[in-house]
Parts: C-alpha cells; sequence; structure tokens
C-alpha cells in the first residue's frame, strides 16, 4: 500500500477524539482526498479535502468509534446521524448542506461543504462592522433559524465561530449543527458555548428550552457586533452575564436597535421575542422607518426653447404613539406633441397619477387590508393615460399630445415603479447601478435583440421614437417592478435628456461620489448641456439614509 491509502493507527484521547490524523492524499470512501488536518474540536478532528467526484473542497468531520457506543435498536448509531438528518431536512442557501454520512476503518465520518469567508469572530477581533451591516446580517441569521424553527429545530449553540460571512461581507451562512435538537427537547442540557448560552441550559429543568433560546444567542452576538463587549470577559459565578445597554457603547445610535438587542437578552424567556419571527419584523421595522430624502432638478437644455417635462415629488409620513406610516411619490413625465401640448400632457400624467395613489392610501391607511402597490401604479398610469387621450379629442391644439411616464412608490422597504415611454428608473446599490426600466423605444428594442450597439444607439437618428406612451390610444399596458429599497440605497427617475448624453456608469459614479444628492443632480445636468444639451432633462434622486 501507498502511504495515502493506509489508515494511520488509531488511538483515543481522553475527550474522545482520535490522537492520530488521517495523511494527506488519504483517500476515504475512494472518494474524498484529504487535503489537511485543521483542528480537533470537541470530540472530532476536522479536515479539508477534496471530492474528488465534484471537484468541490469539502470538510470531513471524524470521531472514533471506540468512544461512541450509542445504542439504538441494537446496532451502533453513527454519532454524527442526528447532524447530518438534521440539515438533510433544512437545504437552504444560508446553511451548510451534508454531503455524506459513513463509517470506515472503525471510525465516523461526516462530510459538509465548505464555506469560502471568515467567520464572524474574525470581524470581533479584527475589523469593526458599521450599524447597517450588522443589522443586514441580523436578518439573514434570522431567516436561517426560521428554517430550523419552522421544522421544530434549534441550534442551541450559536456563537460567532459558527457563522461564516462571504468574501464580499453580503451574506452570512450558519453551521455548527452538532448539538441542534428537535422539540419538544426531554432530556437535560448543560450550557453550550460559555457566554453564548441562553441561562435555561443552566437551570436544571426551571425553564422550557425551545427557540426563544436560540434569540437570546442571536442577541449576545449582536450586542458583541455593536459594542465590542466580549460575554466570556463578564461572566458571573451565577451562569448569568449583566449586559450593559447598548447606548453605553454608542450614545447615538438608533434607540430602537437598542431596545431590539436588550429584548433579545432578556435573562427570562418569557420577555424576549417570542419567535425569531418576531424577532425579525422588528429589525426590518428599523428599515421600514428609516428616512428616505429626495432631491429634483429640471432643466430646459441648450437646444429646446420650453421645457415639457413634469415631475412629482411627495414625501408623507405620519406619526402617533402607535404608528409610523410612510410613503413616497415620486414621477417623472416626458411630453411631446408640442411645447403647449407636450407640456400638458406631462403636467396631467404626474398630477392624475399622485392623485390615484393618494387616495387609494387614504382609503387604506386605518384598515389591516394589505396595500397591492404595483394595482394601484396600474391604476393611476391607466387613468392619467384616458384623462390624456380624452383630453385631446375634445381640444383640436391638442391632438397627438403624449408623454412618457415613470412613477414610482417607496414604502415598507421596497421600491416599486411603474413604466411608460423612454424615461428610466435606476436603482443604485453597494457600488452598483441597475436600470429597472426597459424602453419603450425602437432603438431600446434593436438594443434587446442585438442589432445594434450601445454606441450605435446613442447616435441612431431614430434614439427618439417610442412605441408606447400616454393619450395615443384609449388604453395602455404599463410595465411594473418591485426591488428592495434598503438604507444605503439610491434610486433615480430621469427623462431621456439624462441619458441621451451620459452612461449609466457615469451616472453611477455622479451619484455615488458626490458631496450630497442636490449637487449630484446639479453636475449631471450640467454634463448633459455641456455635451449638447438637445432635450429637456429631468432627474429625481430618492436617498435612504443608513443606519446609524
Amino acid at each position: 500500500m501507498t502511504v495515502s491509502d493506509t489508515p494511520p493507527e488509531s488511538h483515543t484521547s481522553a475527550a474522545g477524539a482520535p490522537e492520530t490524523h488521517l495523511h494527506p492524499g488519504y483517500s476515504l470512501r475512494q472518494r474524498y482526498r484529504i487535503d489537511a488536518f485543521l483542528e480537533t474540536k470537541g470530540q472530532a478532528n476536522l479536515y479539508r479535502a477534496t471530492d474528488e467526484i465534484t471537484q468541490l473542497t469539502v470538510i470531513v468531520k471524524e470521531k472514533n468509534r471506540a468512544s461512541e457506543r450509542t445504542i439504538v435498536r441494537d446496532a451502533l448509531k453513527n454519532p454524527w446521524y442526528d447532524e447530518f438528518t438534521i440539515l438533510r431536512s433544512i437545504s437552504y442557501p444560508t446553511v451548510v448542506k451534508a454531503v455524506d454520512l459513513f463509517e470506515e476503518n472503525q471510525r465516523y465520518y461526516l462530510i459538509i461543504e465548505q464555506l469560502e469567508g471568515r467567520d464572524l469572530a474574525y470581524f470581533l477581533t479584527k475589523e469593526r462592522v458599521t450599524i447597517q451591516q450588522s443589522c443586514d446580517w441580523m436578518i439573514q441569521l434570522c431567516q436561517s433559524m426560521s428554517q430550523l424553527h419552522r421544522r421544530q429545530i434549534v441550534h442551541l449553540d450559536l456563537h460567532p465561530g459558527c457563522i461564516v460571512v462571504t468574501p464580499d461581507l453580503q451574506r452570512v451562512r450558519l453551521t455548527g449543527f452538532s448539538r441542534s435538537l428537535q422539540l419538544p427537547i426531554m432530556i437535560p442540557l448543560a450550557p453550550s458555548t460559555t457566554g453564548y448560552s441562553a441561562p435555561e441550559l443552566d437551570s436544571r429543568g426551571e425553564h422550557t428550552i425551545d427557540e426563544r433560546a436560540d434569540i437570546y444567542s442571536l442577541g449576545v452576538i449582536w450586542h458583541q457586533l455593536v459594542t465590542g463587549y466580549h460575554p466570556l470577559k463578564h461572566h458571573r459565578i451565577d451562569g448569568l452575564i449583566d449586559f450593559p445597554e447598548v447606548t453605553e457603547f454608542v450614545p447615538d445610535i438608533n434607540p430602537q436597535i437598542n431596545s431590539i438587542i436588550m429584548r433579545m437578552l432578556d435573562p427570562e424567556p418569557r420577555y424576549r421575542f417570542q419567535s425569531i419571527d418576531e424577532a425579525k419584523r422588528a429589525i426590518l421595522g428599523l428599515f421600514h422607518n428609516t428616512p428616505f430624502y429626495a432631491s429634483f432638478i429640471t432643466d430646459t437644455g441648450v437646444v429646446r426653447e420650453a421645457n415639457e417635462d413634469s415631475y412629482f415629488v411627495q414625501d408623507w409620513h405620519y406619526v402617533s404613539q402607535t404608528q409610523h406610516k410612510s410613503y413616497g411619490i415620486f414621477i417623472v413625465a416626458d411630453g411631446m406633441g408640442g411645447a403647449q401640448a407636450g407640456e400638458y400632457a406631462s403636467a396631467l400624467a404626474t398630477r392624475e397619477v399622485a392623485q390615484v395613489i393618494n387616495q387609494r392610501f387614504e382609503q387604506f391607511k386605518d384598515q389591516l387590508k394589505e396595500l397591492n402597490i404595483p394595482e394601484m401604479l396600474e391604476e393611476s398610469i391607466k387613468k392619467a393615460n384616458r384623462s390624456i387621450y380624452d383630453a385631446a379629442k375634445r381640444n383640436p391644439t391638442l391632438q397627438g399630445m403624449g408623454t412618457t411616464v415613470t412613477a414610482s412608490v417607496v414604502y415598507q422597504g421596497m421600491v416599486y415603479i411603474g413604466h411608460v415611454g423612454d424615461s428610466r428608473g435606476y436603482l443604485i446599490t453597494r457600488g452598483e447601478i441597475e436600470k429597472i426600466t426597459r424602453d419603450h423605444s425602437l432603438v431600446g428594442r434593436l438594443l434587446e435583440i442585438g442589432q445594434i450597439t450601445e454606441a450605435e444607439a446613442a447616435i441612431h437618428p431614430q434614439r427618439n421614437l417610442i412605441y408606447r406612451s400616454l393619450g395615443a390610444y384609449p388604453n395602455v399596458e404599463v410595465d411594473l417592478y418591485e426591488r428592495p429599497f434598503v438604507p444605503g440605497c439610491r434610486m433615480l427617475l430621469c427623462s431621456d435628456g439624462l441619458v441621451e448624453h451620459i452612461n449609466d456608469v457615469e451616472i453611477r459614479d455622479v451619484v455615488l461620489n458626490a458631496p450630497d444628492q442636490w449637487r449630484a443632480c446639479n453636475q449631471l445636468v450640467n454634463m448633459a448641456n455641456m455635451r449638447g444639451g438637445e432635450d429637456n432633462t429631468t432627474i429625481i434622486t430618492v436617498y435612504m439614509d443608513e443606519l446609524r
């Protein structure tokens, strides 16, 4: 035999883990090639290996048979069986995946996927995260935990080492399921990771152990992320920890964040959030109530004598002792049909759309029924279309008039857009710009089917010819879009006067680098005018503030 084919001699440590390690190159099950020994953790050896069938990197978890004499139905049970079964039952993108389970050479093995990135412990010692980032991660962790709890599974060992952050810092994934159990729990439990375990795990049956234990552990992790307060350094003899208010470390933190964290950390389970979904709703509520700010500008340009663009901006907030409601309406319309007719059409469109949306919000503000924002946008735009069409039929001087419309509603962490024509809606987030709307123009269609390039589109002689607008026919088809709109996001609506001269990357760079959004609007208009200013230019930017 070669070295890689020979299993090492097996000895068992007092802790139960095999004292000898598998050699690099050793093949398990003629499939998993050992690349390196990583560490001994608890009673298990951990290795990094290559799955030679998929060529993916995996983690091998190993226990010695002699230390695991659990008898189930007169058969020796693989000690990894419960963890393997739990992971296979979840199958959720942010939860580590189980690959294989087997016994070989008197040892038990569990194969799980290798998660890319660093664990959360790194960020607690080497790199501080923003409040916004911590909220994003907590929402993702709540979503992962919700998948467990819906299946009556509790993790019971949440700590920074079992949470892995992807290299781009945008996603967190959950691992470390060796202590996870199915509810109800009928056996006494010892605390898991000191400082992160819920107090009821050490209460000798005085409290019910359920999903609220995981909520406590998440609270400890979040508290440490925000404050740097290490629970192991302040562990009391009775097992409890006096967690200081978050505000003692971050005096200007959003008070709601402090309240949510301290509620998660309550020693009494009945005073915490009673479900992980309830905790998630509380965190999402921070996003819903985060203020957003609008900046806007309209300019005639260099060539045109009149401005046929119209815009509408409304930021509405209702705050009482029991409610905090807010929504925003933002509309850009680019009229056509001559100065007077074009101005009239775009003004009528913005007025009608805003009026219908406000009426619908007024009707539903005291009702529990959920608002259907896309349906509301479609109704308002179709009503505006009919009004313009009817007005042109009544008045010969207005015949042939029409307008584009790009209308947006910002509401409860989402941005909704209704769109007709070639004005545009963009979303700028995480340093990237997304063109949400599609142009209802000849050039836009040629681009979509690959007939012309972006460079050719910019100089195409028919680039202003659109095939869908308001007012041309009694009925119109409305494109509807929706995207998450969270702190740090920016939305930009504009008429085509901007994009005739400035490309998407330039728009992104100006919006992200300007000292404020008002100056971003000014700079974009100036750039368009310096490059020819052939059309009117209207811009609205909406920025949702960072959680601080």
